[in-house]
């Protein structure tokens, strides 16, 4: 039997010092690649971004070329205006296919000579398709395809972006999925596939009970993006409905500013809630432990999700957790088990104030959140699960 010895992930995203803000793409693959590289895997990166960088280390190769529209400025232009002019279209997936070519010319001088087993990529801007041609098993994993933020959750996107994905995913047949959830979009958009089901991984050793943490009272943390996809109104409106009757409540914003955050210090303003409501913007993981391991609990009311990153750390860190009523996140919590589940502002609101005053269940909610992670959600079995996939795939 073959066995998985050199592996080539292709990506936009990969974390480094020269790409330190990148998505969870980018956090996904760094950690599976620190994963691969301590069990004696080789790993290559290849990618493209705005700046070019090479990263050669003993069981690492990475190498980011420019980004196509950031090199070659006038097809940047075109595919702005052809993207606008409906019977321009063809012409507008032409330029989408010069940018692939150009990525697989560049990917071809990249891996000349190294024995590479199986190459995955993402799912977004059907990167897959520069492995075309090469004589080696490719895998997608489904991060967040803009096919499926687009259909599901009502994003914008790029016609040629969309047309590349369901090119990609017409010619690729291994495909990782990271929720059932999840599955139940990419089938709906790109059809019956042999999809395979491995949940993203959370780093237990990391993101775990942070000893003396100081709690804060009281204290209701929102960990996500502050926009209206993730739910920032309602958890606001659920504080102060909750701040009523709880003088001392504290509410924390934990991630990325959007430009709804105006609009919600606007409320906040007329609510006399200023010295109540915190917005700490988007902070490293490192950060983000030292917060969240002072919340009392904290609520991810987002719209729609494929799978629920955010919230696994949380309950990782041993935390209560309240959440939306998304199938993504009944994957992971288990109402009034290991975390609670709210279907409205109200009773986002009454869940929290029953957190704060049932310290016994709100414990008990916290220990059995982890506990839940480390048995289904952790790094580990992740990492573990996707070396028995590749190994299936290269012994077809």
């Amino acid at each position: 039997m073959k066995t998985v010895s050199h592996v080539l992930f292709i990506t936009k995203e990969f974390q480094s010092e020269f790409q330190e803000n990148t998505g969870g793409t980018g956090v996904f693959y760094k950690n599976l690649t620190e994963s691969l590289v301590g069990k004696n895997i080789r790993v290559s990166v290849f990618g493209s971004s705005k700046k070019p960088f090479i990263i050669e280390n003993k069981k690492l190769s990475v190498l980011f070329v420019k980004d196509y529209f950031k090199k070659y400025k006038v097809m940047e232009f075109l595919r702005s205006i052809t993207g606008k002019i409906s019977f321009l279209e063809n012409l507008h997936f032409k330029i989408y296919e010069c940018e692939i070519k150009y990525l697989e010319k560049e990917l071809l001088k990249f891996i000349d000579n190294k024995k590479i087993d199986i190459i995955e990529t993402h799912d977004w801007e059907g990167i897959s398709l520069i492995t075309d041609k090469l004589e080696i098993p490719c895998v997608i994993r489904c991060h967040g395809s803009w096919s499926v933020l687009r259909d599901f959750f009502g994003y914008g996107a790029s016609k040629g972006k969309i047309h590349s994905e369901k090119r990609a995913f017409k010619k690729i047949d291994n495909i990782i999925t990271i929720s059932q959830n999840n599955e139940k979009m990419v089938e709906q958009i790109f059809g019956k596939k042999d999809y395979h089901l491995i949940y993203n991984g959370i780093d237990t050793d990391f993101f775990k009970p942070q000893k003396n943490a100081s709690i804060l009272e009281k204290s209701i943390f929102y960990l996500g993006n502050v926009s209206s996809e993730k739910g920032a109104e309602t958890a606001l409106n659920a504080f102060i409905k909750v701040n009523k009757s709880e003088k001392n409540s504290t509410f924390h914003f934990i991630g990325k500013k959007t430009n709804l955050v105006n609009q919600l210090k606007e409320r906040i303003t007329l609510e006399k809630l200023d010295k109540k409501v915190y917005f700490h913007g988007k902070k490293n993981r490192n950060e983000v432990v030292q917060l969240i391991s002072q919340a009392e609990v904290v609520v991810f009311p987002s719209k729609g999700e494929t799978f629920g990153l955010a919230l696994a750390e949380a309950m990782a860190l041993e935390k209560p957790v309240l959440c939306s009523n998304l199938e993504a996140f009944r994957e992971i919590v288990s109402d009034k088990e290991n975390g609670l589940i709210a279907k409205s502002e109200d009773e986002f609101a009454n869940n929290i104030t029953q957190i704060f005053y049932d310290k016994l269940f709100a414990a008990d909610l916290a220990k059995n959140a982890r506990k839940t992670i480390i048995e289904k959600f952790s790094s580990q079995i992740m990492v573990q699960k996707t070396l028995e996939y590749y190994t299936e795939i290269i012994n077809k």
